[in-house]
């Protein structure tokens, strides 16, 4: 087989050198791998594969932007303590304030690994045919990590058209002397068309989420997902409600409310159960690589006096996101101010309302209400103790409720003081085609399927069919899509898509309604790219 000289590292060592104010680095034929190097056989498509992940991972390792994706939308507001976060980092994410912007070193992090990935990815997607099997075995490796490849690549071209719309194609370079330094922006629709382009590449090589019985490899599943999104976002609603409906016949089935994030029976268990079709793998088994997300759910409710810090409490708060009240009023039928009287098994399943008194030594008797109060009582916002004990508004939110999809117990080994975990990172679960799928075929004149699959949902949520909807419209839609998918990282581009986010946050999230201007519907591409490349700015920025 002819050795093609592929320049792997050239567009990710570019991205790597603008997050300084350096010049492109120099690069020599040393800096150059030929493919034969860089594909040294399945050996070598693994670890580029393997790469990938890492960078995926290493995102939610940072405690400036494990969340990011959850920040600056309508169903969310800042915690108590995200003024404990860098301006340039989640803060600048969610409230939109003036750190946030082109020179954020969090925004670069989060666009160069993007793009690395993509780059890597690429030898694979180039190169990978030219390998030979030696036999069936090989063959079946090679199909699967060029499956992955184009499946990987597609979902990191989908978070770069959704959060910066315009997105370099890096060249391939098969020599030294061909690397391009002038690079061309291609503007959303070609982004968007790239991604259904990369997922229908990889369906014939991957195969079903069932069949990988793996969440944390790629699937048809995921594939058609991607598929999917891409066409809502181009308008193509024949063809998304179509995509919808190829996620859902791959056979995976939607689960018990209780064991969609739940941890029992570890990364087998639970955290396998089928309608997860993708998910970022942490093991417990590299404690030097744990994830930051579980804690930043989490109010300081351990600042209560007769209320400890426990596992199953939430372990160490850090209060960086809370839900917004609009998050809480969606649940809300009878508009009374109540949740208690609600029967949608979502709120029980997946949130925290209440603190336990568990560490009676240290009750501060003196306050109003402590007379009350006896070990396992249950303290609430509106505790006539807690409300004495809280002297200003921050601390009136200590124990204010909020979503427990995040939270890690000890299955791992955490413990109650660790501010880290290793549960896996959610990224797409079988809903999101029900929910999708509904706006895709409602959109495209089949209101009947569309209140099937929503229904589905509601049906699972009440237990019943009494809270089924019987007609549909695009509120409907935006206010179910919070409901199921709230916190999971997929509102803003949700938003986004529908020219609703800067609108919407103005209304509902008090923390960033100051703040949000109309560039903010897009990021700034990092400035160090801008000037090195010679691409422009995106507008406003």
């Amino acid at each position: 087989m002819k050795s093609i000289k592929y320049i792997v590292a050239v567009f990710s060592l570019l991205l790597i050198s603008v997050g300084c104010e350096d010049d492109i680095i120099e690069l020599t034929e040393r800096d150059s791998l030929p493919s034969d190097q860089a594909l040294a056989g399945l050996n070598g498509m693994q670890t580029t594969l393997f790469g990938v992940y890492e960078r995926a991972r290493s995102l939610h390792e940072n405690n400036e932007i494990s969340l990011y994706k959850q920040c600056g939308t309508d169903i969310v507001q800042s915690g108590t303590h995200m003024q404990d976060v860098g301006n340039d980092g989640m803060r600048g994410m969610m409230e939109y304030v003036n750190a946030f912007d082109a020179s954020s070193a969090q925004v670069n992090n989060i666009f160069s690994g993007l793009n690395q990935s993509i780059s890597a990815v690429d030898a694979i997607t180039s190169f990978g045919e030219n390998l030979v099997p030696k036999n069936e075995d090989e063959e079946r490796k090679k199909n699967d990590y060029i499956g992955q490849a184009y499946c990987l690549r597609a979902n990191a071209y989908l978070e770069m058209a959704e959060r910066w719309d315009n997105v370099v194609f890096p060249d391939l370079a098969e020599h030294v002397d061909s690397i391009k330094y002038d690079f061309d922006l291609n503007d959303q629709t070609a982004v968007l068309e790239q991604v259904i382009s990369d997922a229908e590449a990889a369906v014939p090589y991957l195969r079903t989420r069932l069949e990988n019985a793996n969440v944390g490899v790629p699937s048809k599943d995921m594939a058609y997902l991607l598929i999917m999104k891409a066409n809502l976002w181009l308008g193509n609603y024949a063809e998304a409600a179509q995509a919808a409906e190829d996620v859902i016949a791959q056979g995976a089935q939607l689960q018990p409310l209780d064991g969609i994030f739940g941890l029992d029976g570890g990364k087998g268990g639970e955290e396998n159960n089928e309608e997860i079709i993708f998910s970022w793998i942490f093991s417990e088994n590299n404690q030097d690589r744990p994830q930051r997300t579980v804690q930043m759910y989490v109010p300081l409710y351990d600042r209560v006096p007769g209320v400890g810090r426990t596992l199953g409490q939430g372990g160490r708060p850090w209060a960086r996101l809370s839900p917004s009240e609009y998050y809480w009023d969606l649940f809300d039928s009878d508009a009374d101010g109540d949740l208690s009287d609600e029967a949608d098994g979502r709120i029980s399943a997946w949130h925290k309302f209440a603190w336990t008194i568990d560490d009676i030594s240290n009750l501060d008797t003196s306050l109003p209400g402590a007379e009350y109060l006896s070990e396992g009582d249950l303290l609430t916002v509106d505790s006539l103790y807690f409300q004495s004990w809280a002297s200003n508004d921050r601390e009136a939110r200590y124990l204010e409720p909020t979503t427990t999809k995040t939270w890690e117990d000890g299955t791992y080994g955490r413990l109650a003081d660790e501010a880290q975990g290793f549960r896996n990172i959610i990224v797409y679960r079988l809903s999101m085609a029900y929910i999708l799928g509904a706006e895709a075929h409602w959109r495209n004149g089949n209101e009947a399927r569309a209140l099937e699959l929503l229904n589905a949902i509601r049906e699972r949520a009440y237990g019943n069919t009494s809270n089924n909807f019987s007609s549909i419209d695009l509120e409907t839609i935006i206010e179910e899509h919070a409901r199921e998918l709230g916190h999971e990282g997929h509102r803003w581009a949700f938003l986004k898509r529908l020219g609703i986010l800067e609108e919407r946050v103005k209304m509902h999230n008090p923390s960033a309604a100051p703040n949000i201007q109309p560039r903010h519907v897009r990021w700034p591409l990092p400035q160090n790219f801008v000037d090195q490349t010679g691409v422009q700015q995106n507008p406003q920025w």
